[in-house]
């Protein structure tokens, strides 16, 4: 298990478009983002284990802006 993920690599793991990634993200429907900081330079970068965790279908938060995944 990697400690971070940039956006891309979620966007890819999620199977989803940068555009769609980035509205859901601002609009709070992605939960399961939490954003490390200090950024390196312009990369945001997301704990893995919360990712993780969300993929794996064992995320305990409620409902509310999750995703169906596409397998």
């Amino acid at each position: 298990m990697a400690g971070c993920y940039t956006a891309a690599e979620i966007q890819q793991r999620l199977k989803m478009g940068r555009a769609t990634f980035h509205r859901l993200r601002h609009e709070g429907k992605l939960p399961f983002l939490e954003e490390l900081k200090p950024r390196l330079g312009r990369v945001v970068r997301y704990r893995a284990d919360l990712v993780d965790t969300y993929l794996a279908g064992q995320w305990q938060q409620p409902a509310f802006g999750r995703l169906k995944r596409i397998r």
